[in-house]
């Protein structure tokens, strides 16, 4: 397991106040391999549980990432590409797929309310190379601000993306599913069946 960041007390304190957490409802796409799409696999997070992700910490937070709209997709999806070269897996299949989601209990990181509670700046968020920290076994402060929500249950979060100036990211954190959430496909007969293995 990484160090924990040093201003994680700071994080926990502040959204340990309910006044942080607010529902969100909207469209949202996701991207990924057709297995991680099919209806037993959709929602459990395996993928950034066992890798880390920017706004989950690996081995221990399951996640499961969204964009708002088309552009932040496709920048989120081939950003390591774009950044360090093209590789076989920038050209495997993927399917995407449409979705309406409706969250009772997420902390929105993109209102300047939310970031001066916490004590940090957009650009501190948008620049946070999580994944040299997380190589290095430190815990960046994405995956600090997100650990802080999710211990204290928040059901996701709402984030600027880091890849396409002006999207948003949803994150839902299904261990936390509350009470009148709402995750519906907007097609779900055109998506494939497959099996995990």
């Amino acid at each position: 397991m990484p160090s924990a960041h040093q201003d994680f007390p700071r994080f926990f304190e502040a959204l340990s106040d309910p006044k942080w957490f607010t529902s969100w409802q909207g469209d949202v796409l996701r991207q990924s391999a057709p297995r991680w799409q099919s209806k037993p696999y959709r929602f459990t997070g395996v993928g950034s549980l066992l890798a880390g992700a920017r706004w989950s910490v690996r081995w221990l937070i399951p996640a499961v990432y969204a964009s708002t709209d088309p552009d932040t997709l496709s920048a989120e999806a081939f950003s390591k590409g774009r950044r360090y070269g093209w590789s076989a897996f920038d050209f495997k299949t993927q399917l995407i797929v449409a979705m309406h989601w409706q969250l009772q209990a997420v902390v929105n990181l993109t209102t300047s309310a939310a970031l001066q509670g916490l004590g940090v700046k957009k650009s501190d968020i948008l620049a946070c190379d999580w994944d040299a920290e997380q190589s290095a076994g430190k815990e960046p402060v994405t995956q600090a601000i997100a650990r802080a929500a999710f211990e204290n249950f928040a059901e996701g979060l709402v984030v600027p993306s880091a890849r396409h100036r002006g999207g948003v990211n949803i994150v839902y954190y299904p261990a936390h599913r509350r009470d009148g959430t709402a995750i519906k496909t907007l097609d779900e007969a055109s998506i494939p069946f497959v099996h995990g293995l």
